[in-house]
C-alpha cells in the first residue's frame, strides 16, 4: 500500500496542516506514476506505429518479389528474385527495431515497478496488531451474514458446518425470502414482492411505504397488458388494487388506465416509457433497501464498510507504525494518535464528526466531546488542560463562564 514519505508528527493538533501535508504527498506520488504510466503509453503508441510501418514494408517486398516471381520464366532469375527480397528485409532491420523496442518497454517497466516498490508496501501484516484478536463470535457472524445476504447460502452452509457454529445467523431465512423475492423481480413477477408486502402490513398498517406497493402493483398490472392477456383481467386488478390508491397517485392510475387500449402493443403507445426493464431494476433496489431496513440491516453489509475503511487507512497504519517503530508499544496503542487523518469516505460517514474549535482534535472513544453548562462543547483533553487535570475552574473560551470539570456532560455523536 501506499507510503508516506514525509515523516508525520503524532503529537500533531493542527487537522488543516496534517491533511495538506497528506494531500501534498500523495499529489506528489500520484503525478510521478501518471508521468512514469503516460510515458509508457505514448512509449507504446509510437512502438505501435512503428511497428505497424514495419509490417507494410515487409509485405511491399513480399508483394514485389511475388509480382517478379510472376513474370519471370528463369529459373536463375527466381534465385536472384529471392536473395533480393532476403536483402532487403535485411536492410529494414526488422530485429533491430523490435530490439529497441522491447527494450525500451522494459526500461518503462523497471522504472515503474520501482517507484511502485518505493511508494508501495508489500507486506500489510506491519500494520496488524498480534494482541488485538477480534471476537470469533462477531467475526463468524457477519461473514455468515456477508455469504447469506449475497445469496451464497452453499457457501454460508458449508462455513457455519466447517466452524462448527451453527445458528450462529438469524437472519438466514429471511435472506432466502428476499433472494427469492428479488429472483421473481428480475422475471418480472411482482406478486411475491406484494405477498411479502401485505403480511409485513398484517396488523401494522404502512409498515411497507405505500410508494412501493403502488409500483410493485403498476409494474404487475403492466406485465398482464404486455403479455396480451384479457383487458378485462387487467381492468379489473387495476380496479381492485391500484384504485386504492387514487388520493395519493391519481394522475399515475390515469396514465395506467389509458394503456389498456394498448393491450398487446404497449410499446407502440404514447405510454411506452412506463415499460422500461429499468423501473423492475429500481424496483428491485427498493425492496431490497426496504427488505433490508426492517431486518435492522444496512444497505451496505458490514464487511464491505470496514474492509474499505481499512484499506483506505492502511496508509496511515504504516506511518504510524514506521514512527512508533517498537512493536510492543505499537500494539498498545488503544487509539490512533492521528486521527485527524483517518479517512473513512463520504459513503461511510454515518453521522457527524465533532471537532474541538479549541484545540482542533476530532473526537474519539478517549478523546470525547463535553457539553458545558454555557451550551458550548469541547473535547475532553481541551477541557482537562483548561482546567488543569479537573482540579480548578476554568472559563469557556467561546463566552468566558466559569465552569468546572463534575458540571461537564459527556456527548455521543
Amino acid at each position: 500500500m501506499k507510503r508516506k514519505r514525509t515523516t508525520l508528527d503524532a503529537g500533531a493538533s493542527s487537522s488543516n496542516g496534517s491533511s495538506s501535508r497528506k494531500a501534498g504527498e500523495t499529489h506528489w506520488e500520484t503525478s510521478i506514476l501518471r508521468a512514469i504510466l503516460e510515458r509508457g503509453a505514448d512509449f507504446h503508441n509510437a512502438s505501435t506505429s512503428i511497428i505497424q510501418e514495419l509490417i507494410g514494408k515487409i509485405e511491399n517486398e513480399i508483394k514485389k518479389a511475388i509480382e517478379a516471381l510472376q513474370s519471370s520464366e528463369a529459373g536463375p532469375d527466381s534465385t536472384s528474385i529471392i536473395n533480393g527480397l532476403k536483402a532487403n528485409i535485411t536492410n529494414l532491420a526488422p530485429k533491430y527495431q523490435m530490439e529497441s523496442i522491447n527494450n525500451g518497454t522494459q526500461a518503462s517497466l523497471d522504472m515503474l515497478l520501482m517507484l511502485l516498490d518505493c511508494f508501495f508496501y508489500s507486506d500489510i501484516s506491519k500494520a496488524y496488531m498480534q494482541n488485538k484478536h477480534p471476537n470469533p463470535e462477531i467475526v463468524n457472524d457477519i461473514l455468515a451474514n456477508y455469504l447469506y445476504r449475497n445469496n451464497h447460502f452453499e457457501a454460508g452452509d458449508a462455513f457455519i458446518r466447517e466452524a462448527g457454529i451453527p445458528e450462529i445467523c438469524t437472519l438466514r431465512s429471511y435472506y432466502k425470502e428476499m433472494h427469492e423475492i428479488l429472483r421473481a423481480l428480475r422475471e418480472h413477477n411482482a406478486a411475491p414482492a406484494i405477498d411479502w408486502i401485505h403480511k409485513i402490513n398484517h396488523g401494522h398498517p404502512e409498515l411497507v411505504a405505500p410508494r412501493l406497493e403502488f409500483e410493485l402493483y403498476s409494474q404487475q398490472y403492466l406485465e398482464m397488458l404486455k403479455s396480451g392477456a384479457n383487458p378485462l383481467e387487467a381492468i379489473k386488478f387495476m380496479r381492485t388494487n391500484l384504485t386504492l390508491f387514487d388520493s395519493l397517485y391519481q394522475d399515475e392510475i390515469k396514465k395506467l388506465a389509458g394503456c389498456a387500449l394498448w393491450t398487446g402493443r404497449l410499446d407502440e403507445s404514447p405510454y411506452a416509457d412506463l415499460l422500461l426493464s429499468s423501473k423492475w431494476d429500481k424496483l428491485a433496489n427498493d425492496f431490497t433497501e426496504k427488505c433490508l431496513g426492517l431486518l435492522e440491516q444496512p444497505v451496505r453489509c458490514h464487511l464491505t464498510t470496514v474492509c474499505n475503511v481499512g484499506a483506505r487507512n492502511l496508509p496511515l497504519l504504516f506511518s504510524l507504525h514506521r514512527i512508533v517503530g517498537d512493536q510492543k508499544e505499537w500494539e498498545s496503542i488503544e487509539s490512533l494518535p492521528l486521527h485527524n487523518e483517518t479517512d473513512v469516505g463520504e459513503r461511510c460517514n454515518f453521522h457527524s464528526v465533532f471537532v474541538c474549535q479549541e484545540c482542533r482534535e476530532t473526537a474519539t472513544d478517549v478523546n470525547i466531546p463535553l457539553l458545558l453548562p454555557c451550551r458550548h462543547t469541547l473535547c475532553w483533553w481541551s477541557v482537562l488542560r483548561l482546567s488543569h487535570g479537573g482540579t480548578a475552574t476554568f472559563r469557556c473560551p467561546f463566552c468566558s463562564s466559569e465552569v468546572h470539570l463534575n458540571l461537564c456532560v459527556p456527548l455521543h455523536v
